[in-house]
């Protein structure tokens, strides 16, 4: 219900991302492959959807209060977006360490950043402080209902967009994105397989399935600086458990591989937390005849990183 009345929301304000068949990932890995492109959103990246339908979920609070959120960059761009298109102020607390490229691109979507220390910690405890101070309405970037009901609105577009049966690769950071993709397309198509996608520097929600519940991992630096997230969701957690039937991790040296073969073979461009899911579709057993779809999650990289990467491969 929750996810049907999002998209309800969000289709005067988002067109449905294209699924696109991938000839050239299909010859590889032998299997029909699709990439379902959230790098074409309005702010290159998914996370427009829940910051959308969060905000509009409460649009008269949020005009009246102003919203405030925090992020390591695609979140953040989302709500000062959102908030524009819906005459809300918006203000995103973000790591000074936090990539330059999505920290200005925020701004010039026309939130406003305020800077903390680089740690979790540091993050969480200043946007507490600073929603207690102004009176601000929260914007959870993974583990609210309204976050993950935005989510599930690629799941329900996804199951409109392909026939039958498929497996899914979702990159995974707190698991707002994989959590409500997961509901929507097990609801549509109850024999689909959902898989995450994760940073081998950054394996939280593996170690917590592993573990059988939500496991604080260990700050470490990545390429994927989306998916940075140390602990799964209170809500998210369970729905993973439920839903999706493994996550699989991939290493630097792979997600830089795959930034390369998008902008070689698809002429696309697509960070290295967008580009998981195409790592993680090739470390999955071969399966003749069942499609497969691979999220690109994002495509905000900067243009440094990304010549960086186009031109070689980090150690692994």
């Amino acid at each position: 219900m929750h996810i049907r009345a999002a998209g309800t929301r969000l289709r005067p304000h988002l067109d449905p991302t294209p699924l696109v068949r991938s000839i050239p990932l299909t010859q590889e890995i032998g299997r029909p492959a699709y990439l379902k492109l959230e790098s074409f959103q309005p702010v290159g990246a998914f996370k427009v959807r829940p910051a959308l339908n969060s905000i509009l979920c409460r649009l008269g609070e949020c005009r009246a209060r102003g919203v405030i959120a925090n992020s390591s960059g695609n979140f953040a761009q989302a709500v000062a977006y959102a908030a524009a298109l819906n005459r809300v102020d918006a203000l995103i607390v973000m790591m000074r360490s936090a990539s330059r490229f999505k920290r200005d691109r925020t701004v010039e979507f026309g939130g406003r950043v305020a800077l903390c220390e680089d740690s979790f910690e540091a993050r969480f405890e200043m946007t507490e402080r600073l929603r207690r101070d102004t009176g601000r309405l929260l914007l959870h970037p993974y583990d609210s209902i309204e976050t993950i009901a935005g989510d599930g609105t690629l799941g329900a577009e996804l199951a409109g967009q392909i026939e039958g049966d498929f497996d899914v690769f979702v990159p995974v950071s707190g698991g707002g994105l994989i959590a409500g993709t997961a509901l929507a397309a097990k609801a549509a198509r109850p024999g689909c397989r959902i898989y995450g996608a994760q940073a081998e520097r950054n394996p939280a929600t593996k170690l917590s399935l592993e573990a059988g519940q939500p496991v604080l991992g260990k700050p470490a630096k990545s390429l994927a600086d989306a998916l940075t997230v140390l602990k799964p969701g209170a809500r998210t957690f369970p729905i993973i458990q439920r839903h999706v039937e493994d996550v699989l991790l991939v290493s630097e040296r792979s997600l830089a591989a795959e930034v390369r073969w998008l902008a070689t073979h698809q002429k696309l461009i697509a960070e290295p937390g967008g580009a998981a899911s195409v790592a993680a579709a090739r470390l999955a057993p071969p399966e003749y005849g069942r499609p497969i779809v691979c999220v690109i999650s994002g495509g905000n990289v900067a243009p440094e990183l990304l010549r960086r990467l186009l031109r070689e491969s980090p150690a692994a």
